[in-house]
């Protein structure tokens, strides 16, 4: 008789851890974004490349679209679909993930895990990192009345707020009857912060890319070519000029 009733206790609880399970939280990763890091160079999310590093870092922090940070949560950071190592995001919802020294480039994919509660329905959507480069392509500019060749357009971002962002561009001369490529200036590194759904202008005080067109300058295209890295998410554009006499 105790062994039914016992089997019978033991049924009912787990009944219960079932339904407790079902109704509770569970875990979900989702990737926030992917890095390229070359050797020794460190990268932080929102926060530019800060000088050489024999262990590279991935910094960080992990907050809903409604700015609320995700205190206790999971970060990983992955390499060819293996994982390298994992953190969790203090009561700020900030991270540092380390990784092994590299010694050639390589593209981390970084993943988020957080809790999502199936009895409310409150699904997490994590901050956005999308933003568009539109610059102005095409343009043309004299020798003889025009100083500088200058950078101009827009970063459109959305969601996102972004802090210090990597910003680099470097600069080629370009013909097109030619597969020559002359190098102007290597890439220059630029440092810009965006609010959330903002439009941020090129030139202004923070970002402005802009060449000296020397008189022996030949004439022709010329190639922008920019860099950017914001929330983890790189983005190249080719911007095309030409000068003239």
């Amino acid at each position: 008789m105790g062994g039914v009733r016992d089997f019978l206790i033991l049924s009912f609880l787990i009944i219960i851890l079932i339904n407790i399970i079902l109704v509770s939280a569970y875990l979900i990763s989702t990737q926030y974004g992917s890095v390229t890091l070359s050797p020794g160079e460190n990268y932080t999310v929102n926060i530019p490349f800060f000088g050489p590093s024999k262990s590279p870092v991935i910094c960080g922090k992990a907050q809903k679209t409604s700015g609320e940070v995700l205190p206790g949560v999971n970060v990983s950071v992955y390499y060819s679909n293996s994982l390298v190592n994992k953190s969790a995001t203090n009561s700020n919802g900030q991270y540092c993930v380390y990784l092994p020294e590299i010694t050639s480039n390589r593209e981390y994919d970084i993943f988020i895990e957080y809790n999502n509660q199936t009895n409310t329905g409150d699904f997490i959507q994590l901050a956005s990192n999308d933003y568009t480069l539109d610059f102005d392509n095409n343009l043309l500019f004299s020798k003889l009345s025009d100083k500088y060749a200058i950078l101009k357009g827009s970063i459109i971002n959305e969601e996102a707020e972004i802090e210090n962002g990597r910003f680099e561009i470097n600069l080629q001369y370009w013909p097109i009857n030619s597969s020559e490529r002359f190098e102007i200036f290597n890439y220059q590194k630029y440092f810009v912060n965006i609010n959330p759904q903002e439009t941020y202008d090129i030139p202004n005080d923070e970002l402005n890319v802009s060449w000296q067109i020397p008189n022996d300058a030949k004439t022709g295209r010329y190639k922008f070519y920019i860099k950017t890295s914001f929330n983890a998410e790189e983005k190249p554009k080719t911007i095309y000029f030409n000068v003239s006499d």
